[in-house]
């Protein structure tokens, strides 16, 4: 490590800083690049993180608590915060090598930063014990080299895993995280060669310590093996590291594989309460979290399979409702905003899914018209677009809009085809004027025809569901036309095909259907009922009965709001079962502990408070956040004159000052100059006034910035913030960094789209 780092580590408990002036960094890390990003705020000890042993060389039993801390939370593939733990351990014992080892590992996909990290803690390793060696020669010797063979790296890093376990064969956290790496190496490739030998080492942790996390590699082992096989460590999971909302989502898998949905949902909402309760304490934006979309995108698919509408919709709208999170394929173009993976694209496609599948045509139009489903082409695609609302305009009667929508997919599919003929034309010439013989000419050909064939086959399908809708759609209903086109459907669920093919008056094509559906889609609620209805209607009753006899405990959780499951209490009546016909199903027996999730935290995330501010202007005024009149104001928290990249920043700012005025959205900056330094700032300009057309204010012992957390705890030092704060005083979008935040015109887009879904509908 660099002398200069060692010293400042070593005085890190006492280093204050008194103003940027004196901070030459900027937001920049003193210890190093690999310091720079991950936590910047200090950790607390978190309860619920797991039953795990792993002592390391420390004289403090504070630091000690914090690395096993860490360790629980890599078991629960909670880096971050792991690294966060570790990072609180070489705030308290800036000599303990196994706290950069424990960083290493939170960073053990980022190469650079892993590598960083592990120099860290070899070069402190004399002082650690001889197994703790072992660890760190391990993680080293993977990352020496990190242009070499990574199938090699991987391999041989397990390798040195197992020396540690053969070496001390009482030592449990070395065998659970041999476990960990076989799995993520069998991730990257390298298969498991016996799911059942590799299962005896987890079956052994277990033995010992039935409550360590490593339930959470068993489950992880079978998932998409033998998922029964998981079931007892489904029920530990959770209950082995409480704290931890990724252990509670990990039986999730477990539950939906085998059909076990409202199970599932329990884990995945456990799950997503915890993070809320995380995130909303400690100020940090969801994406950020692992797995935190995946989860609650899950979880609404699991409530469909059930039937719930509601709480569907509710989950998928908060999570629209999200702060995005700017990620650009190319940083400096913001026109290539990066969507994939996040809450917002999630949550569109699943509300939009959930709008088509319980037919709520009407608020689906609006939402697709006016909403928060508007075609983007990035996570809601034009055609798209225009085959849901096509179809929902068939069906609430808007023949004439709908047939726009049906016009609009066939020009592109025409489009599509004149160009893939161009193309094929222009490689049969080529390959004619090349001399190729007739084989030659025809594989050109082809190749040409291949770039446009999924493009013509996806619209070629859009096109004929919106046919047989339109079909359907005529007075009376054009049943030849629909069953034309019918057999052509493709990427269609089941259920609703079957359905389809009743409308056209085939009931025997639509009962063969529904009956796939039903066994295609087990344990699911809507291809069960669309079976009960079709049968009804087919005059089978007994077998309606028998179908609907199954649905009554199914769909216990399900609402009226769909068309179909309000029409089972019709159908219940004929079929002489009673009107109100849910039945309660039977608890599982063998779930694990399951505290009541209001206990966990709450099923939505919300905003969290935005502290006061009140700060000095140059001409001495008290500047607070009520002086904004309740507007919505951006606060950016820079780092003084001195800092280049703060000007860069303010500069790129101020030129849409206006645009952001035009919103409704203050701007108000906060600097950790002096008001002396503010002062000199503004005399740099001719007029010695502000050069900037928004209010900036004076931070200099960082008061505000540590409240908005814009603050290294670790090294003692301001870092760069920006944040949207609402009317109502809430953080709606907040970026913190080593460096200012750049992307002004992307940054009002979301400001605006965040701030409307506060507006009454008109």
């Amino acid at each position: 490590m660099k002398a200069s780092a060692l010293v400042t580590l070593i005085s890190f408990s006492c280093f204050l800083i008194g103003t940027a002036e004196e901070d030459p960094t900027f937001g920049h890390s003193v210890h190093g690049e690999e310091f720079n990003e991950g936590p910047r705020q200090a950790a607390v000890l978190i309860p619920g993180t797991g039953d795990v042993h792993f002592e390391v060389t420390t004289d403090s039993d504070e630091a000690q608590q914090f690395f096993v801390q860490g360790v629980g939370q890599l078991h629960g593939f909670w880096d971050f915060e792991a690294e966060r733990s570790f990072r609180q351990v070489a705030l308290i014992d800036p000599e303990c090598a196994m706290a950069y080892w424990g960083m290493a590992m939170a960073n053990f996909k980022n190469d650079k930063r892993g590598k960083g990290f592990i120099e860290e803690a070899t070069s402190r390793k004399e002082q650690a014990s001889d197994r703790e060696k072992m660890w760190i020669d391990g993680l080293a010797k993977y990352f020496e080299d990190t242009k070499a063979d990574k199938k090699k790296r991987l391999r041989e890093f397990v390798r040195s895993i197992e020396k540690i376990a053969t070496e001390y064969p009482d030592d449990i956290e070395a065998q659970a995280f041999l476990m960990k790496q076989i799995y993520y190496n069998h991730g990257k490739g390298l298969e498991i060669p016996s799911h059942y030998a590799i299962n005896l080492l987890v079956d052994r942790i277990l033995t010992l310590d039935p409550d360590h996390p490593a339930n959470h590699y068993q489950i992880h082992l079978w998932d998409k093996e033998i998922p029964s096989k998981a079931l007892t460590a489904a029920a530990n999971c959770g209950p082995s590291a409480p704290g931890i909302a990724h252990m509670w989502h990990m039986p999730g898998h477990i539950y939906s594989r085998l059909h076990r949905y409202q199970d599932a949902v329990w884990q995945q909402e456990a799950s997503a309460r915890i993070d809320h309760e995380h995130m909303i304490r400690y100020q940090i934006v969801p994406d950020q979290i692992h797995n935190f979309a995946h989860n609650n995108e899950w979880c609404i698919r699991n409530l469909n399979f059930l039937g719930d509408y509601q709480r569907s919709v509710e989950l998928a709208t908060n999570m629209i409702s999200l702060p995005r999170l700017a990620k650009f394929k190319k940083e400096e173009d913001e026109s290539t905003y990066d969507p994939s993976g996040s809450s917002w694209q999630y949550g569109r496609i699943r509300l939009r899914d959930t709008l088509v599948r319980f037919e709520q045509w009407d608020e689906l139009i609006r939402e697709a018209e006016s909403g928060v489903l508007v075609p983007d082409d990035k996570s809601i695609k034009q055609n798209e677009h225009d085959r849901f609302v096509g179809i929902a305009k068939y069906e609430t009667g808007n023949l004439d809009g709908a047939n726009v929508h049906l016009g609009n997919l066939e020009e592109r599919l025409k489009e599509k085809e004149v160009k893939r003929d161009k193309a094929i034309a222009d490689a049969e010439t080529k390959a004619k004027d090349a001399g190729k013989d007739e084989k030659g000419i025809k594989t050109a050909k082809e190749s040409a025809e291949k770039e446009f064939k999924k493009d013509i086959e996806t619209l070629q399908n859009y096109v004929n569901d919106l046919l047989v809708y339109q079909a359907l759609s005529q007075t009376p209903p054009n049943l030849d036309a629909a069953k034309k086109v019918l057999p052509d459907l493709k990427d269609i669920a089941k259920a609703r095909h079957a359905m389809l093919w009743h409308r056209a008056g085939d009931n025997a094509k639509a009962i063969e259907l529904a009956e796939s559906a039903v066994k295609s889609g087990e344990g699911e609620v809507l291809p069960l009922a669309t079976q009960v209805s079709i049968l009804h209607a087919a005059g089978k009753k007994e077998e309606a009965k028998k179908a609907f006899e199954t649905l009554r405990t199914l769909a216990y959780n399900s609402d009226d709001v769909s068309p179909l499951i309000a029409s089972l209490s019709g159908i219940a009546k004929d079929l002489g079962l009673p009107e109100k016909w849910r039945v309660k199903p039977e608890a599982s027996g063998d779930l694990g502990e399951r505290p009541p999730l209001d206990s966990l935290g709450p099923f939505r995330w919300t905003p969290p408070a935005a502290k006061p501010i009140a700060l000095s202007n140059t001409k001495a005024e008290t500047v607070t956040l009520n002086d904004f009149e309740g507007k919505p104001v951006l606060v950016i928290f820079f780092l003084g004159k001195g800092c280049s990249h703060c000007m860069e920043q303010l500069n790129e700012f101020a030129p849409v000052y206006d645009k952001y005025r035009e919103a409704g959205i203050e701007i108000l900056a906060v600097s950790t100059d002096s008001l002396a330094g503010l002062a000199e700032t503004f005399q740099e300009t001719a007029e010695g006034k502000n050069p900037f057309p928004f209010t900036m204010v004076s931070d200099p012992t960082f008061h505000s910035f540590r409240q908005y957390k814009a603050f290294d705890d670790f090294e003692q030092m301001g870092l760069h913030g920006t944040f949207l704060i609402d009317e109502s005083r809430r953080i709606r979008w907040q970026n913190i960094s080593f460096e200012p935040f750049m992307h002004p015109n992307w940054l009002l887009e979301e400001c605006v789209r965040l701030l409307s879904l506060d507006k009454p509908e008109s």
